[in-house]
Parts: C-alpha cells; structure tokens; sequence
C-alpha cells in the first residue's frame, strides 16, 4: 500500500507560490458590469497578483472623539491578512482591542472646538522589537526590562507638548519610561481649523521601526458649523475614502523585510539611510481595487511611508492593455482637484494632472468617475517618483501603479456638484511682523572610506545638543533651510501649522567651500536663480514641506493658533516640542532637533 509522505517545507511553499501563479494567470473577473480583465502578477519577492483586493472591507473603522468620554486607543501584536495569497503579516497595530486592533488604526474623528481626550496604551508583549534596534544610534531607549517602547504622535495637531508625543516621553508595557514621559492620557484642544491630521510613534531613534511595523492612523478634524458650512456638497460616505500610501518589501512567510544590515555596518550595524519597498500598500492592502461609481469622489490621501515619495496620475486603461499594465502610461489622465492640504482647505480648488505626495504630507482631492466615457474601462492610480526622491532609482513596472479603480458601467451616473470658485478664505501671508529670520542648513555627514550616508543633521547639530530654534511665542518669523544634500526631505515643524514662502536654487558647492553666502553683503550670493513662489497647492496651511536639494525654502512660521489668536494653552510649558525631516531614518539619526518656545 501506497505511503503518504509529508512535502518539506520550503517544497510545500514553492508549490503553493505556484499555484497562486497559475491562479492568476487563469483568473478572469466581472465585478459591476467592467469589462473583463486579468490580475496581474508581479515580479516582487514573493510574488503577488495586483488588484485581487478590496479595499472597501479594509478602510478603518471610525471612532467618534468628541464625546467628551476618554478613549482608549492601544498597539497591539497583530498578524493581518494584507494580500490574498501573503500569509498573515506580524504587525503592531492601534486599536481599541487586541481583536479590532488593525493597520491604519481606527480613524478617529472630533469637531473644532470640542476638546478629545485619548489614552494611549502600550499592550506589545514582545520581548524584543520585531526589527533589529540599532544601538549605535546615541538616543535610542536602552531597557533594562525588555519590551518595544512607543510614543504617539498626533501629527498636525495644537497641543500642549505634554499631549504632542515627544520623541523621550516613550513608554513600555514593562513599565519603564523616557525622560520626557508625563503621562498616557493626552489632551487635543481641537482649536485648530477642519483637516486631516494622522497619528503614528514617534520613539527617539525608533520611529522608522514603529511606522514600518504599523502604527499609524487618521485623526479627522471637522467643522459642520463653521468652515465647513458651505462645503455640505463635498463627497461623503461612500464617496469619501482615506488612502493611506505606503510601501514595504516580504518575505515568503508574510512577514516584513526590513533591513538587518547597516549600510555602513562598523558605523551603524542596522542603519540604513532610507526604507524603499517593492510592494505598493494603499490603506493596509497590498496593490488593491475599489470599485467606484459614476460619481464625484473624495480621497484623503496621506503619504504614510517611511521614505519613499509618490507622484500620483488616475489613468484610464482598457481590456487592450491590461492586465500588462505597465510604463509608459498613454491613457488619458483625470483632473485631480485639490481642495486642501495638511493644515486645512485651500483658498480654491486646485486642478492638476499629477500629485507629488512626500512622507507625511496630506492631500485632500476630488476625482471625477462621472463624466467617464465607456472607452475608459478602468482607472489605475500611476506612480512615477524615483526612489529616494527626485534622483533615485526609476520606479519598475511594479512601484510604478498603486491600486485599480473599477468603474460600474451598468449604474446611473451621479452628476457631479458644481465645484464653486472659492472654498474658504486664507489670510495672504504678511511678513511686516517678522522678528527673526533662520537660516538653518540639512546636512548629511558622509563615510571617508565609502562615501555612504552616515549621519543627517540640521547644522551639524545633533538632537541632545542645546536648542537652537527657540521662538518667542505669540511672534512670527520666517525659516531659510538650505538642502545641501543630494535628496529632498519633508520639512516638518511640530505645534504649529506654516505657509511656504518659497524656492530658491543655490551653488551648494560655494557655499560649502565658503566662497559665497546668503547674509554677508561682502560676499557673493550663493544664489543661482531667481527665487520661485510655491504653487497654488501649497498657498494653504501646511505642516509638512518638501525641501528639494540644492535648493533654500523659505517658511513664515507664525507662533500663535491658525486661526491668529493666542494658543488655547501654554505652549511655553515643557518637554517643549521638535521639528525635523519626516523621512524617519533620518528623523532617527539625528536629523531632528528640539523646538522650544518662550514668552
């Protein structure tokens, strides 16, 4: 008689690799009338079929903060299905349980003006972190009980910086505490206008950890009765859905490949100066579909990965050149219409064909599907941005294209609202008030023998140095930061909401050599052209802003509540608050420095 003999693994999970393979390959789907069309499969390790996930059933679901009650929000040890043939991802997670627990975390969603309280709740039970902690790194937490500390972080937000996650206020489910901790329970005011906000850890010299393991959600801010008044024709419900970007790379079991080795191992032995992906996640699904109806849309978009920048196109595709689907793009590109940024809405809708989004940033858009012709079978959302952005590598067919919008044919069309001229009034900026101006330079501190990347500074300063950036609240001043490195970093300055000033190119050889400047009037400008305003899509509030290389941005940082009057608390009490660049691997060595206000 015939004997049963058990495959070894790694044969098991090769064949059933395979079949997923051939599934994909035989698998042809009809969903609301499109036309028919093929999952593809890519060429990412392991390999995964795009578009074979709804994201609907993903979205988070949303938490109502404004009922005055505290809210418990915790990070839980977590393994989620983030693909149809990964196994279950290992992931730290927010959640109000550990069995609602998922990444994004739950949406939590207040009113302006209605104050909400959140504990934050450390309920990771390992041990060890999941990634390596690099203990070359000066500041990260060394425990003397084990555990994964954290620390969140609303992002965006007026609050005290007892309430604003300081990198040191870190906490573990041990008990052991950083040097800033105060307390769990944090305070949102919520005096700030109507926008998207989010929320993740923000761990001194760990937040690149914490993020890529999943800690991360959206904090909405709402304003029926004020701002918002005028704005009831905007999409909601169905037609309104958060799209968080992130990206990461798997091993066959699930489980996140992060790196284990330095880029410059006898400086730092688990560094690496950027995170880049192979795999495209949008809102805790890997390269999903969302099917979509004739009608106005309304997506949050939020750049939630750790480096890498996307730069955004809706393209309409047919059965002709799907499921090889790949660059370069011909179809026919939808407006976007932009109608806010991270600090709340834009003075007037914005219509663009492609949307740069870097880490952190939030782009609230409008997008179309209405006036689609039958030609247009589907749309796919594109990437272009090389990584790390804007000289990296060029995307490949893989982190070229996002997700897959499936449009129902056999449903009415819903007309579109009209989309009025002007959405709300934005102040013009006013620098006659102006006490100081900074001239700040980011740095990136180089390996001789190798000329890799081993340390970011502002100014060659490192986070525990004494501070240098402390605004007297109440007072305006504008900030000139010098990029002097070869990428772009999202500048992110905490407490407050900024505008962008502008651009302007600079000779960033002179300038090193110290053979021009941008002050002494004895030396020639460092300046090489003349300088350029932001576009209309950033002419809003802003909290997040990408500094290009060899290039000066200019902000007006106005130390006071966005609305002009004083902050509804004292910002001068401590920790006190930072700013840095939110590509977190750099924000983790040393590219962050403490922001102190006094009066």
């Amino acid at each position: 008689m015939a004997r049963l003999v058990p495959l070894p693994p790694r044969l098991r999970l090769a064949l059933l690799l395979a079949a997923a393979v051939a599934a994909c390959s035989l698998l042809l789907v009809r969903v609301s009338g499109a036309p028919l069309a093929g999952p593809s499969c890519v060429s990412a390790f392991p390999r995964l079929c795009k578009f074979v996930d709804d994201l609907r059933p993903s979205i988070p679901e949303q938490i109502d903060a404004s009922t005055g009650k505290p809210i418990r929000i915790g990070a839980y040890q977590i393994r989620q299905k983030l693909h149809r043939d990964l196994p279950p991802t290992k992931l730290y997670a927010y959640g109000r349980s550990a069995s609602s627990a998922h990444y994004p975390g739950p949406t939590l969603v207040t009113r302006r003006g209605v104050p909400s309280q959140v504990v934050w709740e450390n309920h990771l039970t390992d041990r060890h972190h999941m990634f390596p902690v690099d203990y070359t790194l000066e500041d990260v937490p060394r425990l003397l009980l084990g555990g994964v500390p954290i620390v969140t972080h609303r992002h965006g937000g007026e609050q005290l910086s007892c309430s604003d996650g300081h990198p040191e206020a870190w906490f573990t489910r041990r008990g052991e505490v950083g040097r800033a901790f105060s307390s769990r329970r944090y305070s949102y005011p919520n005096h700030q206008l109507p926008t998207t906000l989010w929320y993740h850890d923000h761990t001194i010299a760990m937040t690149r950890l914490n993020v890529a393991a999943g800690l991360a959600g959206f904090f909405i801010l709402t304003d029926p009765k004020g701002v918002e008044r005028t704005l009831g024709w905007l999409p909601s419900g169905e037609f309104s859905v958060p799209l968080a970007l992130a990206d990461r790379r798997f091993h066959a079991n699930g489980s996140i490949d992060y790196p284990t080795v330095g880029v410059v191992r006898r400086v730092h032995a688990h560094w690496v100066p950027e995170y880049i992906g192979d795999t495209i996640l949008v809102t805790g699904k890997v390269w999903p579909y969302l099917n979509v109806r004739r009608a106005l849309y309304r997506f949050r978009v939020l750049g939630a990965a750790n480096a890498r920048f996307f730069n955004l196109r809706f393209v309409c595709t047919t059965k002709r050149n799907y499921p090889n689907f790949a660059p370069p793009f011909t179809g026919k590109k939808l407006p976007i219409i932009q109608i806010g940024s991270d600090g709340g809405y834009l003075p007037r809708p914005v219509s663009r064909t492609s949307l740069l989004v870097a880490p952190a940033e939030r782009h609230d858009i409008l997008v179309d599907f209405s006036a689609l012709r039958s030609s247009c079978a589907d749309v796919i959302l594109t990437n272009d941005a090389p990584a790390p952005f804007p000289a990296g590598e060029a995307v490949t067919n893989d982190t070229a294209v996002v997700m897959r919008f499936i449009v129902d044919w056999e449903g009415d069309a819903v007309p579109a609202p009209r989309i009025p001229r002007r959405l709300v009034s934005v102040p013009p900026i006013n620098t006659s008030q102006v006490v100081l101006q900074r001239w700040i330079a980011a740095i990136e501190e180089s390996d001789p023998a190798t000329g890799e990347p081993i340390r970011l500074t502002f100014d060659h300063h490192a986070f525990m140095g004494p501070p240098t950036e402390t605004p007297r609240e109440g007072s305006e001043e504008l900030w000139h930061v010098i990029n002097m490195t070869p990428d772009a970093h999202p500048i992110h300055l905490h407490l407050i909401q900024h505008r962008p000033v502008s651009r302007r190119p600079f000779d960033v050889a002179a300038f090193t050599g110290g053979a021009c400047s941008f002050t002494n009037a004895s030396l020639p400008s460092c300046f090489t052209g003349r300088e350029q305003r932001v576009a209309a899509y950033e002419r809003g509030w802003k909290d997040t802003t990408i500094l290009p290389p060899g290039h000066v941005l200019t902000l007006w940082t106005p130390w006071y509540s966005q609305d002009g009057t004083p902050f509804p608390f004292d910002a001068t009490l401590g920790p006190g608050y930072v700013w840095h660049c939110h590509i977190v691997e750099h924000e983790d060595n040393e590219m962050m420095r403490p922001l102190i206000l006094t009066n």
